[in-house]
């Protein structure tokens, strides 16, 4: 049996697995793997394997040159990711299987290639590939292209907190160690159009969006305000 075809048995097994503890969260994924497949890459994506993993410190992890059962196209992602992680996470790996077998070994991980690829949908990631920016209108619409766009609006709350194993999660004390990224644009300082929002937290989240707002903060439940 070919790769492809290991691949797309197990794939088909997860999803069919209705006593398996992580089925209905399998299928989701790849069902949004299918679809950035299909609507961004015009299938030319491979078969892949999806596991989960919560010991990871980051929301996914890809396998290059495979894992250790020898399987090729594999990521592993965490259970507890919400909506808009669970579609960043998978596109972030769907970009490494895209590096994996269209770009040779300096094209691997986090190097220009996949910065440059995963920059045209609204993402700028840092040279460990931990999130940087979001451009809200671009990334915006890429959800809509790959059938998420009902929680599009979440992207108005959203922020990045980095993993913490669920093996650790009983100490408070590490919730200081958490790294936060709020949504900015990924333009240049100086030519962005975008207008700034900030609610009236104490410490304001501020959203930047090209266009009128009308949202208010799920925490201070004041609305949005522009800021001159």
């Amino acid at each position: 049996m070919v790769l492809g075809g290991i691949n797309k048995s197990i794939k088909e097994h997860a999803r069919n697995s209705n006593d398996w503890v992580h089925q209905d969260k399998a299928d989701k994924a790849y069902t949004l793997y299918d679809s950035i497949n299909e609507n961004l890459y015009n299938n030319g994506l491979p078969e892949i394997v999806i596991g989960f993993d919560d010991r990871l410190k980051k929301a996914g992890e890809y396998y290059f040159e495979g894992d250790n059962i020898s399987l090729k196209h594999h990521f592993d992602i965490r259970t507890d990711l919400t909506p808009i992680e669970l579609v960043i996470a998978v596109l972030h790996n769907a970009i490494h299987a895209y590096t994996d077998i269209h770009k040779g070994k300096g094209g691997w991980w986090h190097m220009s290639a996949f910065k440059k690829e995963i920059q045209q949908y609204g993402i700028t990631v840092q040279d460990n590939g931990d999130l940087k920016d979001i451009d809200v209108d671009i990334f915006g619409d890429v959800m809509d292209r790959i059938g998420m766009g009902s929680v599009r609006a979440d992207l108005i709350d959203f922020e990045v907190v980095e993993a913490i194993p669920k093996t650790e999660e009983k100490s408070s004390t590490l919730l200081s160690q958490y790294s936060k990224t709020k949504i900015t644009t990924a333009k240049p300082k100086g030519t962005s159009k975008m207008k700034k929002w900030s609610c009236s937290c104490p410490l304001p989240t501020n959203v930047r969006c090209a266009t009128n707002l009308t949202a208010y903060c799920h925490t201070c439940m004041a609305d949005f305000e522009l800021q001159e």
